[in-house]
């Protein structure tokens, strides 16, 4: 059966950075010891999501039509069924994203989001366990989501067979009655989303001192770097303490 695009350029790339700047942060805080420079990294990385993060809301309410938030099924009542229709029966299969896939996106979205704040929070010299804790859950909670999230795909596949698995990757899925999918894929929306978050890195790096490991963010200076941090930590204490 001949299939039928539905998720465009813009969406597939976001989905793929998405996923792999998670990933690489996510390692690199796992792996590598904070003081050491290549954990700058993990920082940068999400300073990016951050922005690719803008990107896909912005196309979220012009995109094409599977790319828009209204073509999410947020319905609970509809989630529900759908979970259970995965366990008693084959799931209703949806041309764009299913509730389960809609809720997961808007999950690791907000998750993004915070992780992203929290991260500048506290490189800014913001009130560092409080950030570092909510910062951890929030990465905790989007692993979990992305772990729950392939294991369905996974799923899902095993009862359709519809490979859906490569949706993300050509666009296009099985067609459905009374469904159609879209006929432009947007490919320089693509594009331009690719150049400007090259330009984004770009000014991280322009912006970004090695020495210091610090980046100054539109006037903010951020401290990238452990050691930094410490020292500025030991700097106001002996400050207090000459006060006293």
């Amino acid at each position: 059966m001949k299939k039928t695009t539905v998720y465009d350029w813009p969406t597939r790339i976001f989905h793929w950075l998405f996923a792999f700047l998670f990933l690489g942060a996510y390692l690199i805080a796992e792996i590598v010891d904070d003081e050491n420079p290549v954990f700058t990294l993990h920082m940068l990385a999400g300073l990016t999501i951050g922005f690719i993060l803008i990107l896909r809301i912005i196309w979220g309410f012009i995109g094409t039509t599977y790319a828009r938030f209204s073509s999410f099924k947020l319905n609970p009542i509809e989630f529900i069924q759908y979970l259970k229709d995965a366990v008693v029966a084959k799931t209703k299969r949806y041309l764009g994203h299913n509730p389960a896939s809609s809720y997961a996106a808007l999950v690791m979205f907000i998750c993004a989001a915070g992780l992203a704040i929290t991260g500048v929070m506290m490189t800014s010299g913001g009130e560092s366990d409080f950030y570092e804790e909510t910062h951890e859950l929030l990465a905790n909670i989007f692993l979990i989501t992305v772990i729950v999230h392939v294991g369905g795909i996974i799923f899902h596949h095993l009862k359709h067979r519809d490979s859906l698995w490569s949706s993300m990757i050509d666009g296009k899925k099985q067609p459905l009655p009374e469904k159609t999918g879209i006929t432009n894929s947007k490919r320089f929306a693509g594009m331009l989303f690719l150049i400007l978050t090259l330009m984004w890195s770009g000014y991280l790096y322009s912006k970004y001192d090695s020495t210091n490991q610090t980046i100054d963010l539109f006037g903010q200076e951020l401290v990238l770097g452990e050691e930094e941090h410490e020292s500025t930590y030991e700097g106001e204490v002996h400050e207090d303490e000459n006060n006293d």
